[in-house]
């Protein structure tokens, strides 16, 4: 995906997140985000939308900010960083080298992550919305082509950055294979630092595979195993649950 079709899937992603929530009781607790309500979740999105907006405009992450408000208020304020974000991605050049948390990035990390991390969201917040009404309504899956990058980034980005030695090993390896999109990765544990990645399809000690959408959604700790079709040592991947947490 381009820098263009990152920022349609945001505003969506973004628009379907606040009509959730405008359906919810903001009292409401995410299920997927453990300790969180629904007022909390859309603070926190308008919060890294307009920090991220920071960064894209002065290349570091100290923009002062409010916090958000309290109450209904909170979807108009996260509206607002919704728009703030868009307009700063919009002058973003893929084809340029840009500061980021993670130190310099291709200029596609910005509308990549943003795209990624409100879509998770989304997700987040329809599954309140599911649970607050028992209706069994299943939130609506991620894009596949997305959440096949969202894995990529996780695996390359994400983990090593955050969790660089949450899960280690000797050895070890965990092999993902999206049933809808063209995205396989053989994980190897190592006994200091991250896993080791490469896009390949390869026996494994455990092989685990599905929709690209429920493959990242079970990484980030979302869904359980059992929504994936898993062969081997499937304690490998009970361990990747425990133990990484972003």
């Amino acid at each position: 995906m381009n820098r263009d079709a990152h920022l349609s899937s945001l505003r969506a992603s973004g628009e379907g997140l606040l009509a959730a929530a405008a359906a919810a009781d903001l009292a409401w607790p995410v299920p997927s985000c453990p300790g969180w309500d629904v007022e909390r979740l859309v603070g926190h999105v308008g919060r890294v939308h307009r920090w991220t907006a920071g960064w894209v405009a002065h290349g570091h992450g100290n923009t002062p900010m409010d916090r958000p408000p309290a109450g209904p208020a909170v979807l108009d304020w996260a509206r607002d960083g919704l728009s703030q974000i868009e307009v700063a991605l919009a002058s973003v050049d893929e084809a340029t080298v840009v500061p980021t948390w993670t130190g310099e990035r291709p200029g596609r990390f910005w509308p990549l992550r943003m795209a990624i991390e409100t879509a998770l969201h989304r997700w987040d917040a329809e599954a309140a919305v599911a649970l607050g009404t028992l209706s069994g309504a299943a939130p609506a899956p991620l894009d596949a082509e997305l959440a096949v990058e969202g894995i990529d980034e996780l695996f390359t980005v994400l983990v090593p950055y955050r969790a660089s030695d949450a899960i280690t090993g000797d050895g070890e390896t965990l092999h993902f294979h999206a049933t809808d999109a063209d995205g396989e990765w053989v994980l190897t544990l190592r006994p200091d630092g991250a896993p080791a990645v490469e896009h390949a399809h390869a026996k494994s000690d455990v092989a685990a595979k599905g929709p690209a959408s429920d493959l990242l959604l079970f990484l980030c700790n979302r869904v359980p195993t059992d929504r994936l079709q898993a062969l081997g040592d499937t304690a490998l991947l009970d361990r990747w649950t425990a133990a990484v947490k972003l």
